[in-house]
Formats: C-alpha cells, sequence, structure tokens
C-alpha cells in the first residue's frame, strides 16, 4: 500500500511538472521568432514580476532594485540571463497601517496591473510572469483573478505564470505546490476564478505559515506560528519526495521559460543545467 508520504510526493511532483509544462507552453516558440525580431526593442524575451511582502518596498522603491525575501529568487535568474529576463519589482506602499493595509494592497495591485498589462500592450510576444511573497501574494492574487474576470487592463492568457507565496488570502482548495491544510488568515478568494488558467497560477503555503495556514483566529495559535519562522521559509522550504529546496525548483521552471522564449544555443545549454 502507497502511504500518504508518498501520495503527497506524487502531487508535488505532478504539480511542479504542470508548472514547467504550461510555463514552457506559453513561451514563444519557434514560429514566434519573426514577430519577436520585429517586437519593439524595449520589450524582452521575458518579464517577471515580483511583488515583495509587508514592509519590504514602498512607492518610492526602484524597480530594478531587488528587495527583500524574493531577492534570494530573483538575483540569480537576472544574473544569469541578463537581457533575456527582465526582473522588475512593484513600488507599492507594502504596509499595514500607514496606509491601512486593505489600501496598501489595493495599491500594489493597481501598479501590477497598470506595468503588466502595458507590457501586455506593447509587446505582443514578451512572456509575463508573476510572483508575490506574503502581502505581495495577495497582489498577485488580486491581478490574476481581476484578470480571470475581465476588470483589469491585464487579459488572462498574458498571464504565463503566478505563484503566490505565503498569501493571506489562499484559499485551500487552489492549486499548491505544498501540502498545507488552512486558509489565508484574511480568508480566501475563490479558487473558482483560476480555472482559466488551466494550471499556470499556483499557491505556496509553508507548513505552519499563520498567514496562509490560519484553521482559526486563535491569537497564542499565530503567534507561536509566527515565531516559527514559518512565513519566512520560503526559499529553503522543502518540496517533493527528495525534500528540494523551493527556490531552486521555481528558478528551474524561470530558466525553461526564457531558454525556450531566447532560443539561443547557450540559453538552453544552461536551462538544461
Amino acid at each position: 500500500m502507497v502511504g500518504r508520504a508518498g501520495r503527497v510526493g506524487r502531487r508535488v511532483l505532478l504539480a511542479v511538472a504542470l508548472l514547467l509544462g504550461t510555463l514552457l507552453a506559453a513561451a514563444p516558440g519557434a514560429d514566434a521568432a519573426d514577430a519577436a525580431a520585429a517586437a519593439p526593442t524595449d520589450c524582452p524575451p521575458v518579464v517577471l514580476y515580483a511583488v515583495p511582502g509587508t514592509n519590504e518596498t514602498s512607492e518610492a522603491a526602484d524597480p530594478a532594485r531587488s528587495v527583500g525575501l524574493l531577492a534570494r529568487l530573483t538575483d540569480p535568474l537576472a544574473a544569469r540571463w541578463g537581457d533575456g529576463l527582465s526582473v522588475r519589482y512593484v513600488p507599492y506602499p507594502a504596509s499595514l497601517d500607514r496606509p491601512f493595509y486593505l489600501v496598501s494592497a489595493a495599491r500594489g495591485a493597481e501598479r501590477l496591473a497598470r506595468d503588466a498589462g502595458d507590457v501586455a500592450a506593447r509587446c505582443p510576444e514578451t512572456t509575463i510572469m508573476l510572483v508575490g511573497f506574503s502581502q505581495g501574494g495577495d497582489v498577485v492574487s488580486d491581478v490574476v483573478h481581476r484578470a480571470a474576470n475581465g476588470t483589469v487592463g491585464l487579459a488572462a492568457d498574458r498571464i504565463a505564470g503566478a505563484i503566490m507565496l505565503g498569501s493571506p488570502r489562499r484559499d485551500p482548495a487552489a492549486p499548491n505546490l505544498l501540502d498545507t491544510p488552512g486558509r489565508g488568515v484574511l480568508g480566501p478568494r475563490p479558487t473558482r476564478e483560476l480555472a482559466v488558467y488551466d494550471g499556470r497560477v499556483y499557491e505556496v503555503c509553508a507548513p505552519g505559515d499563520p498567514i496562509c495556514a490560519t484553521e482559526d483566529l486563535d491569537i497564542r495559535t499565530f503567534r507561536e506560528g509566527w515565531a516559527s519562522g514559518a512565513h519566512r521559509s520560503y526559499p529553503t522550504v522543502p518540496v517533493g519526495p527528495a525534500g528540494v529546496a523551493l527556490f531552486p525548483v521555481l528558478e528551474r521552471a524561470v530558466d525553461t521559460v526564457v531558454a525556450r522564449a531566447t532560443r539561443s544555443p547557450v540559453a538552453v545549454a544552461v536551462a538544461q543545467g
């Protein structure tokens, strides 16, 4: 009989395979080479929008400067791919009280939708990906849901992939790269709206993270979960039966996309490791 650990491991591997497969399918192929060559010079092959968490950025931040926890994911990618990958950090308040959280997250979603929507309109061959952590995960969640509903200037079919890490709006029924019970502390957005993405959008919720894995609103449990450091464990949280760290897995997914989009022998060799 296959144990629970084996079943969970296979689910994680399937989720990662789906993520890699859908991102790869969304990247421009050989038949897009001529169109890509004719694209505006400010249209990179791939743009990765990164949305930092609470207190990690501000509205005055430089979009070209990596900050916070997500820098551990994007810095190696930016160094590896150069002009093949544009990493853009979304400036927004990222605050809890000044302005109030809901206003802060809304401003982040507005900025992300506007910036990504502008690139989507100007650069039809550019592959667009999104990643957010904590409050930034809430921002990404807001945008992918509203894109699915057609209420922002970014079409859902232009989002090649999105990952929400430790989102306070996580739905426990949403596709998740980890088998973690619970829900987002602010209450979930409806997962049914994500069906349009066909496996391109994933939550990642670390075990014990009180922001995304809340079973109830007991303040002592929340404090203990926060003190555990689980909310900032995403770079190294193990996934799959081999316990591979999450960020290298996500790096590999992005490598695959950029290699396909740039279509250079060197890029392919880098992606293949």
